[in-house]
């Protein structure tokens, strides 16, 4: 029987130890990103560190297709139940976000939700040779409607669907063909420490 994996959930960002994303459905050369997670009450925080041959932050609006920018997302449910939240950030700091049900029907988060998440996108370096770049989020989840007390499940991710510059760095491969990461399957248990 196989065991379901799981992910190590901090008390604090810096005391949390870095998850590595892995690249998937491919290989990409100076790509390479990382994860940190950590939980305090109702308060989830992310903070991605991502280095890529290349930057975009096109996208300036909230809810406008992220996927072309380089860009970090998660995917996270209650355990017990079957929709889950979509949530996919721009190098830019403009947010996508929306449900999933079980019939694969996706309702958008409004952009006055989506304004409430504080974020903050800081770049290291940018330069025709390489781009370091992070991205910190606090993600209220009781706002969000997930259950903070619960038992969690996701998957974390960084990627560009751009045309002659994809990448996709996940923290837990999702065993697809193609790029694919709503895979629900593919989601780890989060744990807290």
């Amino acid at each position: 029987m196989e065991t379901q994996p799981t992910l190590i959930v901090g008390d604090t960002l810096e005391r949390s130890l870095p998850v590595a994303l892995v690249p998937c459905w491919g290989s990409y050369e100076k790509t390479e990103g990382s994860l940190r997670i950590a939980k305090e009450g109702t308060i989830l925080s992310l903070r991605y560190m991502v280095r890529t041959p290349f930057l975009r932050r096109m996208v300036q609006q909230h809810n406008q297709d992220v996927s072309d920018d380089s860009c970090v997302g998660l995917l996270i449910k209650a355990e017990e139940t079957e929709q889950y939240l979509h949530l996919q950030c721009s190098a830019s700091g403009a947010l996508r976000s929306w449900w999933i049900n079980r019939e694969g029907e996706r309702t958008l988060l409004p952009v006055s939700l989506l304004e409430t998440i504080p974020v903050t996108v800081t770049l290291l370096e940018n330069s025709n040779a390489q781009s370091r770049w992070s991205v910190e989020m606090h993600l209220d989840l009781k706002e969000l409607n997930i259950p903070a007390d619960g038992r969690l499940l996701g998957n974390f991710y960084s990627c560009c669907e751009l045309s002659g510059q994809q990448y996709y760095l996940l923290a837990q491969e999702t065993g697809t063909l193609e790029p694919d990461m709503e895979i629900p399957s593919a989601f780890m248990r989060l744990e807290y420490h």
